[in-house]
């Protein structure tokens, strides 16, 4: 079960801007740039963000319906991890028997305490 859309949308107006400038040069963390499906507007999300096999997982905490994974799930987006930018070459929902090699033991047992199933493995452009 997703956290709810009330803490989504306090995260979004307030938490997010304190922890963006954060997450574009800590190691664990990333910013997901993406764009409005409807809108067209630029969007930014900080992430915690999980290297598996020359991809990188991202917990969907908010579950794969959240506007942020379906943005980048339709139209793509950008990755900036430690000052880098990487395009996205491909996304996916995948579930826990995938993603969980790629995470620490307390990353996991918080996943499981707030009951998380959906992951959004990204297929990073690593050439820069």
């Amino acid at each position: 079960m997703p956290l709810p859309h009330v803490v989504a949308r306090f995260n979004k107006r307030v938490t997010n801007r304190f922890i963006e400038p954060i997450a574009r040069i800590s190691s664990g963390f990333a910013v997901v740039h993406h764009t409005g499906r409807r809108s067209g507007t630029g969007y930014s999300t900080p992430v915690n963000l999980f290297h598996l096999n020359g991809s990188v997982v991202v917990a969907l905490t908010y579950g794969p319906t959240a506007d942020w994974a379906q943005n980048v799930l339709s139209g793509g987006g950008v990755v900036e991890h430690r000052g880098v930018r990487h395009d996205i070459e491909h996304s996916e929902v995948v579930g826990r028997a995938v993603a969980w090699p790629a995470l620490p033991r307390l990353v996991r047992f918080a996943l499981r305490v707030l009951r998380v199933e959906d992951f959004l493995r990204l297929h990073l452009d690593t050439t820069v």
